[in-house]
């Protein structure tokens, strides 16, 4: 017999005395960021944005966000803006607002929506414990509206922060991944563009924008 047949035999006579190894219970997963039971959702959303170079507006209504979201164009002397379809907004008059101001809207090819000074969307979430917001794409959601730009603006109501990450996946589960298979693209966004250069001096706006406002929106009643 061969050293080949032993070897097969020694394991076949191992493996038909049970299994090769012991059941074990699964370990519990334990998330990768770490919130308070009672903390204050909307605070440490406002607080991991503005660590990471965010600046989150809060606005008490629609015509205080409308008014924010004018003095950031104006003061920054926007020209050209692309945005979400206002049907994927929370918040209507963006688009008289920008004729008022005389502010072209772009859309298009990538070369057309390059030359917009702004960017404006919404989010389909935003994560709290590291704020992050989540946007996906699709018609009347263009992704490069808020890759392109110089300038993003971000509008959300408060109702869209939850926790973390995890919770966002697991809705997703919950739902079948419906957004997933219904959307060309979901990102992921956690502050302005930066990355480093060759001493690790760090750099911002290189591969996006270089500055990321967040408009929220509070919810009353």
């Amino acid at each position: 017999m061969s050293a080949r047949n032993d070897i097969l035999n020694a394991l076949r006579a191992a493996l038909a005395k049970g299994e090769p190894f012991p059941k074990a219970d699964s370990p519990s997963i334990l998330p990768v960021t770490r919130l308070d039971p009672n903390e204050d959702l909307t605070a440490r959303f406002v607080a991991e944005v503005e660590r990471v170079k965010g600046i989150v507006h809060r606005a008490t209504g629609d015509d205080d966000a409308r008014r924010i979201i004018r003095d950031l164009l104006t003061d920054r002397c926007v020209r050209r803006v692309t945005m979400w379809d206002e049907a994927h907004l929370p918040l209507n008059g963006i688009e008289a607002l920008l004729g008022e101001l005389g502010i072209e809207r772009v859309q298009g090819s990538n070369e057309a929506v390059a030359t917009a000074e702004a960017g404006i969307t919404s989010a389909d979430w935003a994560l709290a414990s590291t704020g992050t917001l989540v946007l996906s794409s699709g018609p009347g959601r263009p992704r490069m509206a808020s890759l392109l730009p110089p300038v993003h603006i971000a509008v959300l109501t408060e109702d869209r922060i939850v926790p973390r990450l995890e919770d966002y996946i697991a809705a997703q589960r919950a739902q079948r991944l419906g957004v997933f298979r219904g959307s060309s693209n979901v990102t992921l966004i956690t502050g302005s563009s930066r990355t480093s250069d060759i001493e690790m001096h760090p750099v911002f706006g290189v591969h996006g924008p270089l500055e990321l406002h967040i408009v929220l929106i509070e919810n009353l009643g």
